[in-house]
């Protein structure tokens, strides 16, 4: 026998149990368990879990068929969400398969009606980014919804999951069916628990159902209460170097930026008006007035870099680089626009976002319009710039929400067609380097055209 004869028969015999290995992986025997499914979709990854996080939703809605809902913004470090992780498997063995997505509504009415489980995304979430960020190749799904930015997820009982893929802007849908018997009942079950949990007491309705807009596709989840109202957290925001004990801002801060720079030692300070700055050959880190942190690095390498590689780039950034960071936060939108992408986001508190009252907008325009900004030019990270506040909840003080916010839609003459959201929020304050300042829930009602209205949840409470 040849030598080469010999490492044919080498070579043939690992590529036979290369395949005999794969078809216990892929045909394995499930037993009606979506998990092992998932296990095989988790193996696919690529780039860790900060890639996977581009495809988590802005908040999920469990409904019970009560007509009582839960809503729950999930942040980048929120990892052990139960329905998350259940809803991504179903994700994953839906499209994992070889089933071509259903077109057209599904009876979206009904499902509102019994146990519900919706993603909903800040902005049109691009299909085959969403497909590669849970280590899957782009198909039928992309052909079928371009983009999409909300995912709903309904249990036929004793039967499988629904899972519906939707561009409330386009009113495409793309839809599978995941038979599992099993399946439906984790799925009941998973939903009785996240509506029994509750981080502020508030429940949400929905507009369909309480008759406030007779189309269920047009469905808005509005907070109520009961007469009486229902305490609440009260939120306490101060900039992110505050500490009582030290009374130096500027020796606070320069502490807490040292991170930004690759060699600390040999940074300088820079003159500037209106704040503090440093800075080394490559990167400068301003801390302005109006407690905007900037981060500014003129080093370049020739590279190319994938959408995703850029975002885990970004979170990877922010984790290792911002001392001063605290809050957690969700994506709330992103642009590409020749060799730039940039990612914006937002932060999160007790389960719900933290929105700026307009004086702050206004104070911060000149340097960002979201609470963080991590801007890329040809691979580089280039830009990082963030609202540099950290947010707590006061278990010591609350509030009573007693506004009746379905009177207030109905007689408020607010257009429902042009009505896009309705989001129970923290509002943040104008704060200066040292202040500390309470933070009360209020409702933004925003329309189409990006106008918005914000109302106080207590009737006495003022701006």
């Amino acid at each position: 026998m040849t030598i080469s004869h010999f490492k044919n028969i080498i070579i043939s015999s690992l590529v036979v149990l290369a395949i005999f290995q794969t078809s216990l992986i892929w045909f394995q025997d499930t037993e009606g368990d979506f998990l092992s499914v998932f296990a095989i979709g988790r193996q696919q990854e690529v780039g860790g879990e900060f890639r996977r996080s581009f495809a988590l939703p802005m908040r999920i809605v469990t409904g019970d068929g009560s007509h009582n809902f839960r809503t729950m913004y999930i942040g980048m470090s929120d990892n052990n969400n139960v329905a998350r992780e259940f809803c991504d498997g179903v994700i994953l063995a839906a499209l994992s398969g070889d089933e071509m997505p259903r077109r057209g509504s599904p009876g979206f009415a009904d499902m509102l009606r019994g146990d519900i489980i919706i993603y909903e995304y800040a902005f049109e979430m691009p299909t085959d980014e969403f497909m590669r960020a849970l280590g899957l190749r782009p198909g039928a799904l992309g052909m079928t919804i371009e983009r999409f930015n909300m995912i709903v997820f309904s249990a036929v009982y004793n039967s499988g999951v629904s899972v519906y893929f939707h561009n409330r802007n386009t009113d495409v849908w793309a839809g599978y069916f995941v038979s599992d018997a099993e399946l439906s009942r984790k799925f009941s079950e998973i939903v009785q628990v996240e509506s029994g949990a509750s981080h502020t007491s508030i429940n949400f309705a929905s507009s369909f159902l309480i008759g406030i807009d007779e189309n269920p596709y047009n469905n808005l989840f509005i907070p109520v209460w009961n007469e009486q109202g229902h305490r609440y957290f009260v939120g306490e925001v101060r900039p992110a170097h505050f500490d009582p004990a030290v009374g130096a801002v500027m020796q606070t801060i320069r502490e807490n930026i040292m991170s930004f720079f690759d060699t600390p030692a040999v940074i300088y300070d820079v003159p500037t008006v209106g704040g503090f700055a440093w800075a080394d050959e490559s990167t400068i880190v301003r801390h302005f007035a109006n407690n905007v942190l900037q981060y500014i690095s003129y080093s370049r390498d020739l590279r190319n870099s994938e959408f995703l590689d850029d975002f885990a780039r970004a979170l990877d950034f922010i984790a290792e680089k911002d001392l001063l960071m605290t809050n957690d936060f969700y994506l709330s939108g992103f642009r590409e626009n020749n060799n730039e992408r940039v990612f914006y986001f937002e932060y999160i508190l007790e389960g719900l976002p933290v929105i700026f009252s307009d004086a702050l907008r206004n104070s911060i325009s000149e340097h960002t319009t979201s609470a963080i900004t991590v801007r890329f030019r040809d691979g580089n990270l280039v830009n990082y710039t963030r609202l540099a506040y950290t947010f707590a909840a006061s278990s010591e003080n609350t509030e009573i929400a007693n506004r009746d916010l379905p009177l207030y839609i109905l007689n408020s003459g607010l257009d429902l067609e042009s009505l896009e959201s309705i989001t129970l929020a923290f509002v943040a304050p104008i704060l200066d380097l040292a202040d500390v300042s309470a933070m009360n829930l209020w409702v933004d009602f925003r329309m189409q055209g990006g106008i918005s209205a914000m109302e106080s949840l207590s009737i006495d409470m003022d701006m």
